[in-house]
């Protein structure tokens, strides 16, 4: 059985080829990269990002995931970390979405042509 990608305990449409995957890190403010390119770089943290994408999604759909994710507030998402070899639950948040392009605004049968946004763990690795 595939485990499927949940916000908040409630599964999502699913998007259309997993979820893109990426760690980040953050340094201090005194980072600098020097005129050899040397890197001058103090790491504070590092955490999961995780993107998601999907194409042709039911207005009900998508305005199910943009009022659980839309908020700038913390959610649970279970997901696959590649970090962590395995499926987990993670507080992330959405801080802007990248692109919600509406496709059709037939009465009854609304549609988003694509819902893509980013989200950020807020535990470091």
């Amino acid at each position: 059985m595939q485990d499927l990608i949940r916000i908040n305990g409630v599964d999502i449409f699913p998007p259309d080829e997993g979820l893109s995957y990426e760690i980040e890190s953050t340094y201090t403010e005194d980072s600098t990269r020097l005129q050899t390119g040397d890197l001058n770089a103090v790491p504070m943290f590092t955490v999961e990002q995780l993107s998601y994408t999907a194409t042709d999604i039911p207005m009900e759909e998508a305005t199910k995931i943009l009022q659980m994710v839309g908020k700038g507030e913390g959610f649970t998402l279970h997901y696959f970390s590649v970090y962590y070899g395995g499926w987990r639950d993670g507080i992330f948040r959405v801080g802007k979405s990248n692109n919600i392009s509406i496709g059709s605004l037939e009465e009854n049968n609304e549609k988003l042509s694509s819902l893509s946004f980013n989200m950020t763990g807020d535990k470091p690795l």
